[in-house]
């Protein structure tokens, strides 16, 4: 462990930094939906006026004096909208020969169009990546919302799914496959009320450009919000030719002063070829608002891939220190230690990470 020790100096000599906009934790501190801060009310990607607003005035130590925060505004009918994330990574890897690697990357890079008509309450939505690697469409969808709130989407989206984090890695987004690499073709209807969401979905299952059999996605989601909390729970069934999944979660937030609590619990059963599979997957974090600007946040993740093997689990924990200290800049820092079972010696790797990350 003494290496970990020497990570976590390592993070305290540069010091802590980033709120991610895409963060749920952030709409969850202010008992907001996700709607408030972002086009597609399930989350992530391009932001309203509002979500741009607080972004740039909110969220930073020192907020720039730009005429307006809607810096990506082509007209009241035309927005535009990115993101950019790079990284410094080091990792140590305790297989039988321990290796150490440090690289720079790009992690994502993101385009968003909205062109809307809310007289009509018409949108047409596209979210592009541009990098890491070749072009890829994630999400392309055209959205009808109605007078209450309601609405219907139709095209490439993602699945509403428990909570949307921004880690792609995240045990509880890998073992799931509901993460920003799974988008899926469908329909979904979303109920909007004042305290309570619910959204219905189907979709090919497939997370390709058509399916491949005659079977469907099959899902619900609910959430409900309190003064200072939040519970919801998600219910997936996707049937194929050779096999059948079905995933139950539950996840809540619970704020308290200058602390914000979220937590997901995920159940995934599969039966393939006759033989069944039950996986439990879970996450727990706290984000500790120390200032504005400055969030600290404490991760613990655990993976059990088959729940009828003894002593297979994996856990993980993180400590990221995030700072934003301008408009549409942030910066992030952050240490992850993983145990693995001795089976998969190559899991078990302490990683240190710097990221820096532009929006707009």
């Amino acid at each position: 462990m003494k290496h970990v020790f020497k990570l976590f100096l390592v993070i305290a000599t540069f010091g802590f930094s980033l709120p991610v906009l895409a963060e749920p934790y952030i709409a969850y501190k202010n008992n907001l939906k996700c709607g408030t801060c972002h086009v597609n009310p399930n989350g992530g990607g391009l932001r309203t006026s509002f979500g741009n607003l607080y972004g740039h005035a909110m969220l930073p130590v020192d907020q720039l004096k730009l005429s307006s925060a809607d810096i990506g505004k082509i007209s009241d009918y035309l927005q535009l909208g990115g993101n950019f994330r790079s990284n410094l990574e080091y990792s140590k890897d305790e297989n039988d020969v321990k290796s150490d690697n440090a690289s720079f990357r790009i992690d994502s890079a993101q385009l968003y169009l909205a062109l809307s008509a809310k007289e009509l309450g018409m949108t047409f939505y596209l979210d592009q990546q541009i990098a890491p690697g070749a072009a890829v469409n994630r999400e392309a969808f055209a959205m009808y919302k109605f007078k209450n709130n309601h609405f219907i989407k139709v095209g490439k989206m993602y699945i509403p799914f428990g909570i949307r984090l921004e880690d792609d890695s995240a045990y509880v987004r890998q073992a799931t496959g509901f993460n920003f690499d799974s988008s899926d073709n469908g329909i979904e209807v979303g109920l909007d009320y004042t305290k309570t969401t619910v959204n219905i979905f189907v979709s090919n299952g497939t997370s390709s450009v058509s399916n491949d059999d005659n079977k469907f996605l099959y899902g619900i989601r609910g959430e409900h919000l309190f003064d200072n909390m939040r519970i919801g729970s998600t219910l997936v069934l996707n049937d194929s030719d050779t096999s059948q999944q079905k995933i139950l979660n539950v996840y809540g937030a619970y704020t308290i002063a200058d602390f914000t609590l979220l937590s997901e619990l995920d159940w995934i059963k599969t039966q393939q070829n006759g033989v069944d599979n039950s996986q439990l997957v879970g996450l727990f974090e706290i984000n500790y608002q120390w200032q504005q600007g400055v969030n600290i946040k404490l991760t613990s993740e655990y993976f059990d891939p088959n729940t009828d093997i003894d002593e297979d689990q994996e856990t993980r924990f993180s400590l990221i220190g995030e700072y934003t200290p301008i408009s549409h800049i942030q910066l992030r820092a952050g240490v992850r230690i993983a145990d693995s079972i001795p089976q998969f010696k190559q899991r078990n790797n302490d990683k240190l990470f710097l990221q820096t990350h532009f929006y707009f």
